[in-house]
């Protein structure tokens, strides 16, 4: 999933990770069916989100390990 900017990013984060309005939190891998997401699954949306959210802020050194120029 691509986000056009950081308030997207941190909307859909907040929405995705809310236990009230997506208390049975499911996925679809591979086009498949929708099923119960495992902790792996959601760490993963949640890195991807984040890690698109530091670019758009020029902040890829965060997730690269490396020290800001």
């Amino acid at each position: 999933m691509e986000f056009e900017n950081v308030r997207e990013t941190l909307k859909f984060l907040l929405e995705y990770n809310d236990t009230t309005l997506n208390p049975n939190l499911k996925s679809r891998v591979n086009g498949g069916k929708w099923e119960p997401s495992t902790v792996s699954e959601v760490q993963a949306t949640n890195y991807d989100a984040l890690a698109q959210a530091a670019d758009m802020l020029g902040m890829s050194d965060l997730y690269l390990n490396e020290q800001p120029a």
